[in-house]
C-alpha cells in the first residue's frame, strides 16, 4: 500500500532533498524548494519514503533559470504566471509498475489543484524525453543546460496531461504486465519444447 503527503516543514524539504539527490545525483536549492507549491512525498507501507516530486507554480521557475542566455528570448515559453513545473521527481528502483501509475495519477491531480493551464516538464534522459513529447509536443528548449550536456524542456496543457497520464499508466498498468506475462509464457513453452 502507498501512502503521500506533502511536505511541510524544513526537516521534510531537508529529506526530499537528499533523498532526490540519491536518486539522481543533482542537487536542488532548498530555497527553491521552499518556495515550491508542492513538495510530495509517497511512502511504503512501512513509513518509508520510496518516491517523490516537485511542483512549482510559482515564478522564477527553475527550468527557465537552466536555458542559456543567448538562447533565452528564442525560446517557445507559456505565460509564465499561468504555469506550473513538473521537476526532481524521484522512484525507488523497487517500485512497481502500479506504485509508478498512482504517481502519475496524483501528479495530475495536484497539477490540476493548482489552476494554472500550462504544464512544463524537461529532461535529461532522451528516452524519457522522447516519451513524453509524444503527447506534450510543445518544445521550449532543447541543448545543453549547466549541469548537462543535453536537456529537452517541453510544455502542454491540461488536455495533453490528460493523454500522458492515460498513456504512462495505460503503459505501467496494461502493456507491462501483459508483456511479462507473455515473457513468462514464453520461456515455460521453451522450457517445455
Amino acid at each position: 500500500m502507498i501512502s503521500t503527503k506533502i511536505a511541510k516543514d524544513n526537516a521534510q524539504i531537508e529529506l526530499f532533498k537528499k533523498l532526490y539527490y540519491e536518486s539522481s545525483s543533482n542537487h536542488v536549492d532548498i530555497d527553491y524548494l521552499k518556495r515550491a507549491s508542492i513538495v510530495r512525498f509517497f511512502y511504503d507501507k512501512h513509513g518509508n519514503p520510496i518516491a517523490g516530486y516537485v511542483l512549482n507554480g510559482n515564478i522564477p521557475h527553475r527550468y527557465l533559470l537552466d536555458i542559456p542566455s543567448e538562447r533565452y528570448d528564442t525560446c517557445n515559453i507559456p505565460p509564465k504566471d499561468n504555469m506550473v513545473e513538473g521537476c526532481c521527481i524521484w522512484m525507488n528502483r523497487g517500485l512497481n509498475s502500479f506504485g509508478r501509475g498512482i504517481i502519475y495519477i496524483v501528479t495530475f491531480y495536484d497539477y490540476c489543484m493548482l489552476g494554472k493551464r500550462f504544464m512544463m516538464g524537461a529532461s535529461v534522459e532522451p528516452k524519457v524525453a522522447s516519451l513524453q513529447k509524444k503527447v506534450i509536443p510543445n518544445v521550449v528548449y532543447e541543448g545543453p543546460i549547466k549541469h548537462a550536456p543535453w536537456c529537452s524542456m517541453y510544455f502542454g496543457t491540461r488536455r495533453h496531461m490528460i493523454w500522458l497520464t492515460l498513456f504512462v499508466v495505460g503503459n505501467y498498468w496494461l502493456v507491462k504486465p501483459l508483456r511479462n506475462k507473455l515473457t513468462v509464457f514464453k520461456r515455460k513453452l521453451l522450457s517445455e519444447a
